[in-house]
């Protein structure tokens, strides 16, 4: 499975000469983009869910999954990083030259940033390699963009209605709200930028939604019509 993420992301960094035929990994796979305060997670349970369902109903014992933090876990699992590293990492937390310098003259193994991304990267593609899988966030979209049998969408909604939803969900004041919530839209948005190389959203996503005047549910269905029409149930 290596292998074949070693040569997708050449093909797609352009380190080796195209045949002008795009390289498709199997599938399919679905993956979740959201603002901060949008319900992502709640959403891909709810789509693995109905998919599942649907397939149960065709007669096919073909389950869908979502993963989400699981994408961290395993990545540090692997890279056998501390609880704080991955944190940091959890919080698309950026560190300074200080930091890192302190760190790297630490006793505890410290993997490079680049190291980090690229071994969430080889996670998602192994993931969605197998197929019938919702993926939310870590730049998702950008990894398993030319994968053939793959939709891409991402959650918004006006910056008032998400603070009001970090509020409610963590105490705060909408104030401090809205300031989280720019803090993580910019983190995620350094994060995606490392695959993504400043390209815009259309680049990557084949549907927008607006958490603010959309039902889970009415998301949900629009993306399950998506997924029928394409093939993936």
């Amino acid at each position: 499975m290596d292998n074949l993420f070693l040569k997708y992301m050449r093909e797609r960094t352009g380190k080796r000469k195209s045949s002008g035929l795009d390289f498709y990994a199997p599938g399919p796979v679905i993956t979740i983009s959201r603002e901060y305060g949008c319900p992502g997670r709640r959403i891909a349970r709810k789509l693995s869910e109905t998919l599942s369902e649907k397939n149960r109903r065709l007669g096919r014992e073909i389950e869908w999954r979502w993963i989400s933090k699981e994408i961290i876990e395993e990545s540090a699992r692997e890279l056998k990083l501390s609880p704080s590293l991955i944190q940091d990492l959890s919080d698309y937390r950026t560190r300074g030259f200080f930091e890192n310098l302190a760190l790297f003259f630490s006793d505890e193994f410290y993997p490079g940033d680049v190291k980090i991304k690229n071994t969430i990267a080889r996670f998602i593609f192994n993931a969605a390699s197998e197929g019938n899988v919702v993926i939310v966030g870590r730049a998702g979209e950008s990894i398993t963009k030319n994968f053939e049998k793959s939709f891409h969408i991402k959650l918004q909604a006006p910056l008032d209605w998400r603070a009001q939803e970090v509020a409610n969900t963590y105490g705060m004041s909408i104030s401090e709200a809205k300031k989280e919530a720019l803090e993580m839209d910019r983190r995620r948005a350094q994060f995606r930028n490392y695959f993504e190389k400043d390209r815009p959203d259309i680049d990557f996503f084949d549907a927008f939604f607006n958490c603010a005047t959309m039902s889970d549910e009415e998301i949900v269905e629009m993306v399950v019509i998506i997924a029928e029409t394409r093939g993936f149930v």
